[in-house]
């Protein structure tokens, strides 16, 4: 019966596959991809998946866009481990992009060339332990249409940015037209909203602008010689004492958590 629903007539049939085939494959859309890849797995565990990890960072190393679109955290959902996070830094700083959808359960992963729809999560457990079912679209099915059409309708418009997904605001403001004089305050520990940052040398409350990352005081300064590389001492978003540069403003945190997914294209 499988074999006559999977193998229908077509250019290239669709395949029905165990978990090590699933596997397998996943690894083959990164492998193959020239153009795009997109991951949509509502957990992951990318640090206990090293030989996937490696994958995806050779893909990036190519310059082909990968994007992973996981789930938002919620009463019910852990968000990934301090090295889970460590590691999706590291992706990230190499060209990843990262979102979150709301209650996504979807597990589905594409490349230009074929696409997986899968049980599969990345998961060390679902690689591993996990019984696992996969369905190999060709990319000149009808059926891949419908998937990336799916993906069009159903996900891309509720993306969020990872860590401000409870935000009523997921989005980073649009820097003003005019800069306006920053006065100094008292430094808090976070800021008030993602409005509001701190200078990266002397930690005073100012408008969050990882472009603008200095007071008007410490620009001025910074400015004579006009390094990027510079090291100055807070992070921009929450203040922390952390080595900070106009090039990179954020602490690993917060630039985990900052990734905007108004880039994002399906």
């Amino acid at each position: 019966m499988f074999d006559q629903f999977f193998r229908q007539q077509g250019p290239q049939p669709l395949e029905f596959l165990g978990k090590s085939d699933t596997v397998r494959r996943l690894h083959g859309i990164l492998d193959e991809a020239r153009k795009s890849v997109v991951l949509i797995s509502p957990y992951v565990s990318i640090d206990k998946l090293r030989d996937l990890e490696r994958k995806i960072r050779q893909t990036l190393d190519r310059k082909v866009e990968v994007t992973l679109v996981i789930r938002a955290e919620d009463e019910s959902t852990r968000g990934p481990s301090i090295q889970g996070q460590e590691s999706l830094t590291k992706l990230l700083e190499a060209g990843l992009k990262l979102a979150c959808v709301k209650d996504l359960h979807a597990k589905l992963y594409y490349s230009e060339r074929h696409a997986l729809i899968t049980s599969l999560n990345l998961l060390e457990s679902s690689f591993n332990n996990s019984i696992e079912i996969g369905v190999w679209v060709p990319a000149e099915r009808a059926e891949y249409a419908q998937i990336t059409a799916f993906v069009k309708t159903e996900i891309a418009p509720h993306l969020e940015a990872w860590g401000r997904a409870r935000s009523t605001d997921a989005r980073r403001p649009s820097p003003p037209a005019e800069a306006k004089p920053r006065s100094k305050k008292a430094p808090s520990s976070v800021p008030k909203s993602p409005d509001h940052g701190f200078c990266i040398r002397c930690c005073c409350e100012i408008e969050f602008s990882p472009d603008e990352p200095y007071c008007d005081e410490h620009f001025a300064i910074w400015n004579r010689y006009g390094d990027p590389n510079y090291t100055d001492k807070h992070c921009h978003l929450c203040g922390t004492e952390t080595p900070a540069t106009m090039n990179k403003p954020l602490c690993r945190p917060c630039f985990f958590k900052n990734k905007d997914p108004d880039d994002i294209a399906f």
